[in-house]
């Protein structure tokens, strides 16, 4: 976990809700300073994450905020589940519990996704990826979720590995318009993504340390696979739905990548109330 960009983005997060500039604060008066008790609880089954996010906004507002953890990180919660306990002066909980609670939902939603899907993959040797296609401002919180669920982190960015994909192969012509030696750095990869079996041939040429098969169907991924034949990695993208997320995870690949965990989220209902 990167602390410095854990602090930073918490950081942003209250500047944007504004939270020294709380007018509903000014309503509690002489009771802004009221040491209170309050309950975090979960609506509905979940994988927890975000723990660390959902301290640092009680603690960036005031340091005095106390919170007792009933669950660690990634751990299943049952539904209606006592996750924590929150205490410290009602007007700084008050102030920050929204953008705690924010960071709790998103990040616990995608690492219940993620553990979801992966209980679909059949053959067990496969390794669930992540994509690039996050929300911006948030892609770190988004990768972290997803590896708390049981996913492998694919490129982080830009820079993590050369990927050649259908954009790249049609601005010059063709996979076999493509001639440079592959030298990357330790720690870097070679990826180029296939739409058809004819250009496996060209692909192959480029001695790629992964060859991701996209919108490929299941006949024309058994004949893709014995093609490959283990010269590379290979990668499936472009799975629709869970009937056929379950038929290819059957298959002899290494990977599956799936850019729906961080593009389409359900946030897991949290809620912070106050003890009577």
């Amino acid at each position: 976990m990167d602390h410095k960009i854990l602090k930073k983005n918490v950081r942003r997060a209250l500047e944007e809700d504004r939270v020294r500039n709380d007018l509903s604060i000014k309503a509690l008066k002489s009771f802004a300073e009221k040491l209170i008790t309050a309950k975090l609880t979960v609506k509905e089954s979940a994988i927890l994450c975000g723990t660390a996010w959902f301290e640092e906004s009680f603690n960036q507002v005031d340091p005095r905020i106390k919170i007792q953890w009933k669950f660690k990180e990634g751990d299943k919660l049952i539904k209606n589940s006592l996750v924590a306990i929150v205490k410290g002066p009602s007007n700084k909980v008050l102030s920050a519990e929204r953008t705690a609670l924010n960071f709790l939902q998103l990040m616990s939603g995608i690492s219940t996704k993620t553990s979801n899907i992966i209980k679909l993959i059949k053959n067990k040797n496969i390794k669930l990826l992540d994509t690039r296609k996050t929300i911006p401002g948030v892609r770190y919180e988004q990768k972290y979720s997803t590896k708390i669920g049981g996913a492998i982190n694919h490129r982080f960015d830009l820079s993590d590995g050369l990927m050649i994909k259908d954009n790249h192969i049609a601005a010059v012509g063709g996979l076999d318009k493509f001639s440079f030696k592959k030298n990357l750095k330790k720690g870097k990869f070679l990826e180029i993504e296939v739409k058809k079996i004819s250009q496996l041939k060209a692909a192959l040429k480029l001695n790629p340390d992964i060859i991701m098969l996209d919108n490929f169907s299941a006949s024309s991924l058994q004949k893709a696979i014995k093609i490959i034949n283990k010269q590379c990695l290979v990668e499936i993208s472009g799975i629709r739905d869970s009937k056929q997320f379950i038929e290819f995870s059957k298959f002899d690949v290494n990977f599956i990548s799936l850019g729906d965990l961080t593009k389409n989220i359900q946030s897991i209902d949290f809620s912070l109330n106050l003890e009577s």
